[in-house]
């Protein structure tokens, strides 16, 4: 009887687990529990063992390690290339297309100067070059304003991605505690529903940054970055802070700037999104829109207008742009820097960053080329390709500065010439109504004159205004072109993962309703064991009475 009253007990409990993964099939991330059976140790009677009957050894769950770790990885991969989809989709709808964007609107405006060129005193042909030039110039207002409107939402989504971080990794440490003591308890009795929540927050974290889990010998699970710095440890959580400077976003963890290392996840493609499109994208058209402003307002001023007047400026005057500076939140001194630009033509389109080493800055490119940096004291100035950046303040050791050359040109561009006799078609010295068209012919040749990012003033081996433009326009839907197809196969992957690992911790309900049926039959027939050990008991008790 005794046997069979274990066996009941042991059924109990399989039937419990069943049901409780019946009742979890569509709860997400749980993997399906199991009973393991063992039998009771026998008893010696009579010159023999004696079964003793069977007992619940643990209640396991259904878990692959191995899997379970590369679908995280694959989740955090899956996340970081949606993300780019998405955002290059957005962000090259707003350039147009070589044909029709503001590439075409570039070469649309040198080509105005052709109606000027044959008929040099005809107020119709200045005014509608007048006009290309207020086209051009709206449209990269447009361009900068809406790049930096999805800079902003980026921002926006990333001090949200960050707080969700350390939730997650508040919760996940506080179950690291319950998970530790409960082992510490009983080790044979793990509490498998509260791993399977862990096993869930470390999977929404890594669909929002790139992380490293390892397992200790007491039950904790934490959590690394890739820069090795704790975001989990045990039961203690590191708080994740997300910035967003004109430079991009800035990541801290515990204070310490890990910016470069957040590869994954959301978090990842956001900063991949600023890095390779957004302040590349910006720094290239604001690039052209400033050597545009320069070299037409040169040709314009070196003129004469309808009336015989010097020429004045088309567009903004340079002295009106300035480059970018901004010091890191986790800068501990006061250094700041200013910009001033020599020559536009000879700017390169790269990013700049000074690293201040206690008694120097260190200039290097962004992305560092691997050149050796520029050095210059605090209160000194350094010579640029193309500008002057002069520095100030006490910084410390450590701190860094970031330096954007155009970045933001484009927006700031305008035209301030609002009279069509006052543009200049005609060289210096030209009288009034003059039907000379030397000036206005000079500027038409400007669109194809090789001086953007020339290596010296005349060196004429850089590329052409209208070639600037078209490149940047194509390199951005090249991007976006290599983005989508990687994110279709980052998504097949990480389907094909989820399928493996759904296998091995999924509920199948067919499966659970077999087993139902095996449990319940078993626990029938220890039912019936029992009445019929009981009959025998009685009846024995009946034989002395």
């Amino acid at each position: 009887m005794s046997n069979s009253v274990t066996g009941l007990l042991a059924m109990q409990q399989a039937l419990a687990t069943t049901g409780h993964n019946v009742a979890n099939a569509n709860t997400p991330g749980y993997s399906r529990q199991r009973v393991n059976l063992t039998t009771m140790p026998p008893q010696f009677q009579q010159g023999s063992y004696v079964g003793s009957g069977v007992q619940v050894a643990s209640i396991t769950r259904s878990y692959d390690q191995f899997i379970t770790s590369q679908l995280n990885s694959a989740t955090s991969e899956n996340n970081r290339l949606s993300f780019l989809k998405d955002f290059t989709s957005q962000a090259t709808q707003l350039l147009g297309d070589t044909s029709t964007g503001i590439a075409q609107q570039t070469q649309d405006f040198f080509n105005a100067t052709q109606a000027i060129a044959s008929n040099p005193t005809d107020p119709t042909a200045r005014s509608a070059f007048l006009g290309s030039a207020q086209a051009l110039t709206n449209e990269f207002n447009r361009i900068d304003s809406q790049l930096q409107n999805l800079d902003s939402q980026i921002g926006q989504q990333a001090s949200d991605i960050g707080r969700q971080i350390n939730t997650y990794a508040g919760q996940i440490a506080s179950l690291n505690g319950e998970i530790s003591k409960a082992l510490a308890t009983n080790p044979n009795a793990p509490p498998n529903d509260l791993m399977d929540q862990r096993d869930l927050l470390i999977n929404k974290i890594s669909e929002q940054i790139n992380v490293t889990a390892n397992s200790d010998n007491q039950g904790n699970i934490n959590l690394t970055l890739a820069s090795g710095q704790s975001l989990v440890l045990n039961d203690h959580a590191t708080t994740v802070s997300v910035g967003n400077l004109p430079s991009g976003l800035n990541v801290t963890l515990g204070g310490a700037d890990i910016t470069s290392r957040v590869t994954g996840g959301t978090l990842g493609g956001m900063l991949q999104a600023q890095s390779q499109l957004v302040t590349p994208l910006r720094n290239q058209l604001g690039r052209a829109a400033l050597v545009l402003a320069d070299q037409v307002n040169q040709n314009q001023t070196a003129g004469v207008d309808l009336n015989g007047n010097p020429g004045t400026n088309l567009f903004t005057d340079v002295s009106g742009f300035a480059p970018q500076t901004t010091a890191l939140p986790t800068n501990q001194g006061t250094g700041s820097a200013v910009g001033t630009y020599t020559d536009p033509t000879l700017l390169t389109g790269q990013t700049y960053q000074a690293r201040f080493d206690g008694a120097n800055w260190q200039v290097r490119t962004q992305p560092d080329n691997g050149a050796a940096p520029l050095t210059v004291a605090s209160g000194g100035t350094l010579s640029l390709p193309g500008m002057n950046v002069t520095f100030s303040g006490a910084p410390q050791s450590g701190d860094v500065l970031n330096i954007l050359p155009t970045v933001g040109a484009a927006g700031k561009i305008g035209v301030v010439q609002q009279s069509p006799s006052g543009v200049a078609a005609a060289a210096a010295g030209q009288p009034a109504y003059s039907r000379d068209n030397t000036q206005i012919q000079a500027l038409f040749n400007l669109g194809s004159t090789t001086l953007v990012g020339q290596s010296a003033a005349g060196a004429l081996d850089g590329s052409s205004l209208t070639d600037t433009i078209s490149s940047a326009v194509s390199q951005a839907g090249a991007y976006a072109g290599q983005i989508q197809l990687s994110a279709q196969a980052a998504s097949t992957t990480l389907q094909n993962l989820t399928a493996q690992q759904q296998s091995v911790s999924g509920v199948n309900l067919d499966e659970e309703a077999a087993n139902l049926m095996k449990y319940q039959q078993a626990y029938q027939a220890l039912s019936q064991s029992i009445s019929s050990s009981n009959v025998m008991f009685q009846s024995l008790l009946s034989a002395f009475r």
